[in-house]
């Protein structure tokens, strides 16, 4: 189990999180970009 209470931990978890978000809208839009 991954300790949540660690302030590291949860920064990290947060920052896959975001770079996830981050793709999941740039990755559509490039691919628009190319396919048209």
């Amino acid at each position: 189990m991954i300790n949540f209470n660690n302030k590291k931990n949860k920064q990290i978890f947060s920052a896959i999180i975001i770079i996830i978000l981050v793709l999941a809208m740039v990755v559509p839009m490039v691919a628009s970009a190319l396919l048209y």
